[in-house]
């Protein structure tokens, strides 16, 4: 008898186990203060969602270089369990040389490496962005884990003009080969702010001085209102045939709204 209740008992609380979303990133994703004046759409993504928890772990100033080296990522791979997400996106913090900057990757999606010093006097052998972006996908598989790849977002595409200047960073390439290369849902979430031919479905629709105001400190950080929409763009771009239906299953009622952009 005592069997048969542990059984249930257990058999109960994986039936009724709710899922964790995780989500990897930078500012653009991440908590941030009232203070600041500006919001994460990590941070607003949460709305729009059922029966998942989300967990934030988007870490400000972070690139995915510096995420992996500081153990951020192993801490998160940690954590996972089976039936779990990890949405993972970055490069607003990734550009720049190995050799000058602590948070830029080597150039290119191949399998070059660079060893440098770093300002503390550690040795560093930097690799490519899609290499440890790949290895944060091969992480959260070996967890059982779905990993969800997402291109970074746009920043202010009105910056210093009455006409839309946005064109797609490399790194927007780069996500999106490697969740082809790793067979990962992918989300655009560069294309779904911005649509076609660099022309922002989003901000478009908008206009410029809406979405300005959405830039209170920078061309890259939005504010509360701001993430908002980031979020909901979010939403729109898991509905495009690259992101294969994942996380459909946990978009409230509210989410649904979010229309296609593909």
């Amino acid at each position: 008898m005592l069997f048969q209740l542990t059984f249930i008992a257990s058999l109960a609380s994986t039936i009724l186990a709710v899922p964790n979303l995780y989500l990897v990133g930078d500012s653009t994703m991440a908590l941030h203060s009232a203070s600041e004046g500006i919001q994460g759409w990590g941070v607003k993504i949460p709305n729009y969602l059922e029966n998942i928890t989300v967990l934030n772990k988007a870490v400000s100033g972070r690139s995915a270089r510096s995420y992996w080296r500081e153990g951020k990522w192993a801490a998160v791979q940690a954590s996972l369990v089976s039936g779990d997400y990890v949405i993972i996106e970055f490069g607003h913090n990734d550009g720049g040389s190995p050799s000058t900057s602590d948070r830029a990757s080597v150039y290119g999606e191949g399998n070059d490496t660079e060893t440098v010093t770093l300002s503390d006097g550690t040795v560093e052998v930097v690799y490519t962005w899609p290499t440890y972006v790949g290895w944060m996908i091969d992480g959260a598989k070996s967890m059982g884990a779905t990993p969800i790849i997402s291109s970074q977002t746009p920043n202010n595409p009105y910056e210093d003009s009455d006409t839309i200047v946005n064109s797609p960073p490399r790194f927007v390439g780069y996500a999106k080969d490697i969740a082809a290369t790793k067979g990962v849902p992918y989300v655009d979430h560069f294309a779904v702010s911005t649509g076609q031919a660099n022309a922002p479905i989003l901000y478009t629709k908008l206009g410029k001085n809406v979405t300005e105001s959405y830039f209170p400190n920078d061309h890259t950080h939005t504010n509360d209102a701001g993430a908002d929409q980031v979020a909901w763009a979010f939403l729109s771009g898991l509905k495009c045939p690259a992101a294969s239906g994942v996380l459909s299953g946990y978009v409230n009622s509210v989410g649904q709204g979010a229309g296609a952009r593909c």
